[in-house]
């Protein structure tokens, strides 16, 4: 899977925020505000990384739990989908 195009990571404060550009901004209501986790997966929503390998990159980076790990993946990408910002890529199996 991978993020669609027209959304930009920006920082504000202390703070990570996607930001809607062009055709998406009239999909969107606002920014959507991310904490450390949700950048760390959104900037593997690529297209090259599976659900399974971001979960074991921030095992590796957060000295968290895969089971955590993969409840978070699970728990972002849902909510993207929802909001209709994923499509599928060639990893998202």
């Amino acid at each position: 899977m991978k993020a669609k195009s027209g959304f930009v990571l920006r920082e504000v404060g202390d703070g990570t925020v996607l930001v809607p550009t062009g055709e998406r901004v009239v999909d969107m209501n606002g920014m959507i505000v991310l904490n450390d986790t949700g950048k760390f997966i959104w900037e593997r929503l690529d297209g090259s990384h599976t659900p399974a390998q971001i979960a074991q990159a921030l095992v590796d980076v957060y000295d968290v739990s895969l089971e955590d790990a993969t409840a978070d993946v699970e728990s972002f990408v849902a909510e993207l989908g929802q909001l209709g910002i994923l499509e599928d890529g060639p990893a998202a199996n």
